[in-house]
């Protein structure tokens, strides 16, 4: 069976040869080809070598584009830094958006053309011609409110949204419109399925209802063209406290990738019982707990229990909760494909 037959059962709430392993190696896999993480950001066939030898070398099951969070936000004017060993990011002490009028200022572009989402067209479409027949492939989209977050922050987002939330929305309608031309390209680059990233539904930062009158609409909509394009709609919020059932109402993802507990769950047993059967779960092995500071053992002992939790009946794709440290041992990542091949046969 191949990685994509593997998790085509997944989504499909069906048990295959053996529950599919996504380690969410994006900007480890430079390691792999010996670039730096400056190089690898900001150039989408070196970003497709690297993956692609990253996933001969560990074998996962599935290949995630994210580069970073700021890759929208930049090409929206954002100025950024790109560290030479560490994650692109936003200049802090710049950020684009610097009062209640700014978000008005917000002008539609064209993610074709644009210097980041242009590199990371190239690099779906590069991955979809090498594996788009035996590898699941997921393109990545950070959705608007993330986006402007990178343009302010997250706290300061979070005052706007209480103070100025017709500024916000009026920005959010703006960044959709060029999310939706981004989405329509991805999907011809031969990606599998879209991940929507919606930080911000989860307690951790915004209440549910403030939520509803900010991002939802857009995320709906994102999702709505995702599947008209014939992809597959995927969400990832790796949010504390994150809310599987207005993200579920808005979006209505196949699968759901997490790092914490839902709001409404309190153990593996209850999460499974609640959501097993409405999508398909991807997580949650922490990224720093085993992937970053654990032992290649203690990492495929987590894998183990969780395996043995959500395994039944399919419907569950074993991932880390987030990316994978991208400084992490790369023997911590073919930890998990052990743990799947070796407890996670059905």
């Amino acid at each position: 069976m191949t990685s994509l037959e593997r998790v085509a059962m997944a989504l499909q709430h069906k048990e295959a040869d053996r529950v599919p392993a996504c380690p969410l190696v994006c900007g480890a896999s430079r390691r792999v080809y010996g670039v730096t993480y400056a190089e690898w950001a900001q150039d989408g066939e070196l970003a497709a070598k690297c993956m692609l030898q990253a996933q001969e070398l560990i074998g996962f099951d599935g290949m995630l584009t994210l580069v970073d969070l700021s890759v929208e936000a930049a090409d929206f004017g954002q100025e950024m830094v790109f560290p030479v060993e560490d994650t692109p990011h936003p200049n802090y002490n710049n950020p684009k958006i610097k009062t209640p009028d700014d978000f008005l200022k917000i002008e539609r572009i064209d993610p074709t053309k644009s210097p980041r989402m242009k590199e990371m067209l190239k690099y779906c479409e590069i991955l979809g011609n090498e594996r788009a027949k035996t590898v699941a492939l997921m393109g990545f989209v950070y959705g608007p409110l993330g986006i402007l977050s990178m343009m302010s922050s997250a706290e300061q987002l979070f005052r706007y949204c209480m103070k100025y939330k017709d500024h916000v929305n009026k920005a959010q309608e703006v960044i959709t419109e060029v999310l939706v031309d981004y989405i329509k390209a991805m999907a011809k680059t031969g990606v599998h399925a879209i991940v929507l990233d919606t930080l911000f539904a989860s307690q951790c930062i915004m209440s549910k209802k403030l939520w509803r009158e900010t991002e939802f609409p857009f995320a709906k909509r994102l999702a709505d063209t995702i599947r008209e394009c014939g992809c597959m709609v995927m969400v990832h919020n790796c949010g504390n406290g994150v809310y599987f059932d207005i993200q579920m109402e808005s979006m209505n993802p196949v699968a759901i990738s997490f790092a914490y507990m839902p709001d409404d769950c309190k153990d593996d047993a209850e999460l499974k019982a609640k959501w097993g059967d409405k999508t398909t779960l991807a997580g949650y092995v922490s990224p720093a707990a085993y992937m970053f500071l654990g032992t290649p053992e203690e990492a495929k002992m987590e894998c183990k229990r969780q395996i043995e939790a959500f395994k039944k009946g399919g419907g569950y794709v074993l991932a880390t909760g987030c990316e994978f440290p991208p400084n992490g041992s790369l023997m911590n990542a073919i930890a998990m494909m052990e743990a799947a091949e070796q407890y996670g046969r059905y």
